[in-house]
């Protein structure tokens, strides 16, 4: 696709090569759908920047589960500790060619400097278990990687715990995590997931990119 047909290059979307996660918006059969990896071969937005068309390279299998469904996609860190602008989007995948998908769609969030994951910004109940007891906290963001959470003055500092997430509708998520740092001002304290099903850590893409969308509506 010619970057310059449908508005100006996006000059804070991801860059050629980056890897990409392609995620059903919707339920598949009632289970939950697999997300699907590709890499960007084009990322084009109109003025505004809001709207959003890119090309992606993918499996001949990705392109066939994923054609004429609606999905979200978020870019990669490309690794644990970098910190680089990243663009999740929602949009509609049809089959370009056996190899590439056509995606279209609106930005739920324009571009945010994040780490391995994008996060959510939302407050759900997160009961920790550690070495001295049980303690129910509140997030105040969250993501497949990890969650900040508030009222943890009293966690130890890189000591490891367990997590049970509940994220609403029922949906309960289980972690083993380690505290990366607590502020005792504050309260608050970052907990990294060191150990999480696949199964778990779709659970939570989907929870965050659900939240996003729902927000993006106002």
């Amino acid at each position: 696709m010619d970057g310059a047909q449908g508005g100006m290059l996006m000059t804070e979307g991801p860059a050629i090569d980056t890897t990409v996660t392609l995620m059903p918006t919707t339920a598949v059969d009632g289970a939950p759908a697999s997300w699907h990896t590709g890499t960007v071969r084009s990322w084009t937005a109109g003025a505004a920047g809001l709207v959003v068309t890119s090309h992606v390279s993918a499996t001949p299998d990705t392109v066939e589960a994923l054609d004429g469904q609606r999905v979200w996609v978020s870019t990669d860190a490309g690794g644990a500790d970098g910190v680089t602008p990243h663009a999740v989007f929602q949009a509609v995948a049809q089959a370009h060619r056996d190899d590439e998908l056509a995606l279209t769609g609106v930005m739920l969030l324009a571009s945010e400097t994040r780490r391995a994951a994008v996060r959510a910004p939302v407050a759900v109940t997160a009961h920790l278990t550690t070495a001295d007891g049980v303690a129910d906290v509140r997030t105040i963001d969250y993501s497949r990687t990890g969650m900040r959470i508030e009222g943890a003055a009293d966690v130890p500092a890189h000591g490891e715990l367990e997590v049970d997430l509940e994220l609403g509708d029922g949906l309960e998520v289980h972690a083993r995590g380690e505290v990366l740092r607590v502020d005792q001002e504050s309260g608050e304290a970052v907990v990294r997931f060191v150990e999480l099903e696949e199964s778990a850590a779709q659970v939570l893409e989907r929870s965050v990119l659900s939240e996003l969308a729902r927000q993006s509506r106002g």
